[in-house]
Parts: C-alpha cells; structure tokens; sequence
C-alpha cells in the first residue's frame, strides 16, 4: 500500500502524515517537505510530475484556508489554490495508472449556512464566500473526475478542527482566553460542531476503501460556554467576564463600518457575533452507519 498526501505541512495534514505514516509508505507532496518521501511542487500553478511511482491512495488536504480575503486579489487566491490545485493533481493522476481512491479534505461551510442543528449532508450547498464557493467547485472536480475514471471517490467535511496547534477561530479564541481579554457574550449556550484532527487521521483508511462524503463531528457539540471553560482553565483562569448581548451587537455593527471600508480588520464583527451567539451542528449519522466512526468529545483533548 503506498499512499500520496498532499498539504501534510498543514496542523491537519501533518497528523494525517503521522498516522498513516506509521503503516504504510507515505509520500507527500507540496512546497515543504515533510518525511523521507517527498514531491516539491507548487500545486497551484504546476501539474506535478508523478512518474515513475505509483500510488493506491491520494489524500488531498492541500488548500487555503483561516485566511479572510480583503481584496479582489486574495479572493482568487482561493480559486488558484483550492480549485485549480486540485484540478493540477487530478491531471497529474490522470496520466498515470489510477490510484484506487482519492479522499478529498473539505468543509462544512460548502452548507453557506450560519445556523441550523443537525445538517446532513443532503443539505445544499449554498455558500457564497470565496472559501466556501472554492471548496464547492473542488468537491465537484473530484467527482467528475472520479465518475470518469472508476477511482472511488471519497469527501470529508469538517467543521472545526481541535489539534495541538490551534488554528483560525480556535486560536484568535484561545490567545484572547489566555491573554485575560476575553468576554463572553450572553448565555454562551450556543452549540457548534467540531471534531478532533486525531480522528479524522484516524478514518482515512476506512474512508478509502468504502468512498462517499460524509460530515465528521465529535457528535456532542459542546456550547461555546463549554469550550470557553475547558480552554479557561488550561491557562488557570477561573473568571470569565460577560459581556451583554446588546453591547456585543453594538460593537459589532461598528466592527460591519470599519470592514466594510477597510477590509475585515476589525476582530469583532456580525459574523464573529453569529458564531459565538447562533448555534451551527451538522449529523454525522452517515459516517456512523458506514465508516463505524466513532469519535472521541472535542472536550476531552482539554482534560
């Protein structure tokens, strides 16, 4: 078995790289090298060159992502880099013999939603930001290309990844909880789904093998109050100040001027507040029933 893995510099990636890794010959692809095995490209604007090797799985978490686009420039970075990206390494693939699978990292915010309990992957696909409208157009490249060639194609969507390295909203959340400037908005009773990046590692190979796009949740989604409270007491910090609903709505609106004129520089705007204070869960029912997942709490790596 011989596995080709794109984006393994990533926090995520470089789990998946771990995990299998550890079983069976691992080849990474990208601009950094990661392990012994290794491809330099730049996926972007390169179709890499894959000759002589031959691989039985592709695991593709290469992409952009975190990043807010402030510009008409940055905004087709995504497309660039998620789009044509993948359309590069499935032409690359394509002129050689055909892996047998080829599981593709996404996210949930292919749903274009900010809230709603339960989603399942029968949702529409309804995202309107850049992000979210490239990883649709990519999903979709994968299929096509799947339905062409036989190779069994397989989509994961994932919401908030938890990891040792925290990222993106997760990181802006933990470095204000640790630096003592946090406030909690309101009850903190809202739910959001997330899942750990051990356990998304960990269902690679069975995904693999049975194809399919599935959403991964822990399957409790913890309320933002939860989460607060479990990364609080890491740093040793007991207090939490609150802050108003009101007052957060107020500073909100001001964060909407200052974006909407400068890009989005301002930490704390209406899609901030939708996220602290609107609940967001999708099912992972399917993956259940198929892939036997079984994840671990998101709360338990706090422990």
């Amino acid at each position: 078995m011989s596995i080709l893995l794109t984006g393994a510099s990533g926090f995520l990636g470089r789990r998946i790289y771990e995990v299998l890794a550890a079983a069976q010959p691992v080849t990474t692809l990208g601009r950094r090298p990661v392990g012994e095995r290794h491809i330099g490209c730049d996926l972007a604007g390169t179709i890499p060159q894959l000759e002589p090797l031959r691989f039985d799985w592709v695991v593709h978490v290469a992409g952009k992502a975190h990043a807010v686009p402030r510009t008409a420039q940055e905004r087709t970075e995504y497309e660039r880099l998620n789009v044509q990206g993948t359309k590069n390494l499935l032409s690359a693939l394509a002129q050689r013999p055909l892996p047998t699978a080829f599981v593709y990292i996404s996210t949930v915010l292919v749903y274009g939603r900010s809230a709603g309990d339960g989603l399942d992957e029968q949702t529409p696909l309804a995202a309107t930001d850049p992000y979210g409208l490239s990883k649709i157009r990519a999903e979709q490249a994968v299929l096509d290309w799947g339905a062409r060639t036989g190779v069994c194609p397989a989509i994961l969507r994932l919401p908030l990844v938890v990891a040792g390295q925290p990222q993106g909203n997760l990181a802006a959340l933990t470095n204000a909880i640790r630096r003592g400037y946090y406030l909690r908005i309101g009850s903190g009773l809202a739910r959001r789904s997330m899942v750990l990046a051990d356990d998304v590692a960990a269902i690679i190979p069975r995904v693999a093998q049975t194809g399919g796009i599935y959403n991964l949740t822990d399957g409790y989604h913890p309320t933002v109050r939860e989460l607060e409270d479990a990364i609080a007491r890491q740093y040793g910090r007991r207090y939490m100040p609150t802050m108003p609903p009101a007052v957060a709505r107020i500073i909100a609106t001001v964060g909407d001027g200052i974006n909407a004129v400068a890009g989005r520089v301002f930490p704390f705007d209406s899609v901030a507040l939708a996220k602290l204070t609107s609940s967001l869960t999708f099912s992972d029912e399917q993956a259940r029933q198929r892939l036997n997942w079984q994840p671990r709490p998101v709360l338990s790596f706090f422990v």
